[in-house]
């Protein structure tokens, strides 16, 4: 049966747009305009409209969630934020701008208390984002668990079926750092690996702007991946089989916890890097992301903006600058990559493998940026493929 997704219009949540991306991922959307309080409010156990086959929603599914735009002013609602505690499905609420120039920290109003999601900044196409993230997760054992005291320091944990010892991958989402980006780009990716028999620990850390910066967005990449410790007995995780994958940032913190060694309490048997930024010194003089990298290793609170700095931040969080980090890795890359140049890769892999890492390089042909984390894609298989065989 189709998976059906509930979008109530608002501002920057068109419906017809939202109905057109529904049919490129292959979900039903359900447009009901209207206020968003009264039609999430539908979606409480019991409410005639959760039957699937009461009224006009004859012969359709319960709804894998909600999609909703309540406007900056709209988080902290009273009669919204009471809906989404009573909703009995899924609620993620998109906002295309950045709600903290409007005052909002999105990650402690009241609706994220109350059990929705809040997805923002990433402009027109926020709401695709909403729906993927619903689609990916429907119907499938997640759990939620924190690693630390943050807001940030949180994860999924996706499982096989079946009592393990599973291996396990390490997943760290990209997106320049920023704060916006979050780790439902990688859902689909977990899922996918769940499939195939290996559990998919997928972490949230402190970004740029929320936060983060260097180190401590390194250091919650390395304590994510150190929680692994007390998730092994309780999910049957084999940690003689554990892999770090990151795309694009993510994996420059990926080879980075893999190039901590023994300070690190987990040891990952493997690293991946897809559309990694490896040399941030590079990525500085070419401009890649913009501003990103000089953010990230200005943001840190060892940071006074001095070129001496930065010239120590870089010498802590470049994966080139770290080599060898002692870890067999696979990096992959697709060759019309446009926003992270295939020379990332290739430069270090040359120095790595002069240093006596174990590197091997999968050049996708064809492939671009955001191919590696399109679960469907057979840029993906490949490193999917790459990843069981090792593990």
């Amino acid at each position: 049966m189709t998976t059906r997704i509930v979008v109530v219009p608002g501002p920057g949540l068109d419906g017809a747009e939202c109905s057109e991306w529904g049919k490129a991922i292959g979900v039903d959307v359900d447009v009901r305009p209207g206020d968003p309080a009264a039609i999430v409010g539908d979606m409480a156990t019991g409410h005639p409209s959760m039957a699937a086959d009461s009224g006009t929603g004859a012969g359709r599914p319960i709804p894998a969630g909600v999609v909703i735009a309540p406007g900056p002013d709209g988080f902290d609602a009273s009669g919204l934020v009471d809906a989404v505690a009573a909703a009995a499905v899924p609620v993620v609420a998109v906002d295309g701008g950045n709600l903290r120039k409007s005052g909002l920290q999105p990650e402690s109003t009241r609706i994220v208390a109350a059990g929705a999601r809040v997805l923002y900044g990433r402009g027109p196409g926020t709401a695709r984002h909403a729906l993927l993230h619903l689609a990916c997760r429907h119907g499938q054992a997640v759990d939620t668990l924190a690693y630390g005291p943050d807001p940030s320091h949180d994860g999924d944990l996706w499982c096989p079926s079946g009592a393990g010892p599973h291996p396990v991958v390490v997943l760290f989402h990209g997106g320049f750092w920023y704060h916006a980006w979050e780790r439902d780009l990688m859902d689909g990716l977990a899922r996918d690996l769940a499939r195939r028999g290996i559990a998919a620990w997928n972490v949230e850390y402190r970004r740029v702007g929320a936060g983060g910066g260097w180190p401590a967005t390194g250091e919650d990449a390395g304590r994510a991946t150190d929680h692994l410790l007390a998730l092994a007995p309780v999910y049957g995780l084999d940690l003689d089989r554990v892999a770090v994958l990151g795309h694009s940032a993510g994996a420059q913190l990926a080879l980075w916890v893999a190039a901590r060694g023994r300070r690190g309490e987990v040891h990952p048997a493997l690293a991946v890097g897809m559309a990694t930024i490896a040399d941030l010194e590079e990525a500085i003089a070419a401009r890649t992301g913009g501003d990103s990298v000089a953010r990230l290793l200005r943001a840190g609170p060892r940071s006074t903006g001095d070129d001496g700095d930065l010239d120590v931040a870089l010498a802590e969080a470049s994966p080139r600058a770290r080599v060898p980090i002692g870890v067999p890795q696979v990096l992959a890359h697709g060759t019309n990559d446009d926003i992270v140049p295939p020379s990332q890769t290739t430069a270090y892999a040359d120095a790595a493998r002069a240093a006596g890492d174990d590197v091997t390089v999968l050049a996708i042909d064809g492939g671009s940026h955001f191919d590696l984390i399109d679960p469907l894609s057979s840029a993906w298989a490949a490193v999917a493929r790459a990843v069981e065989a090792r593990l």
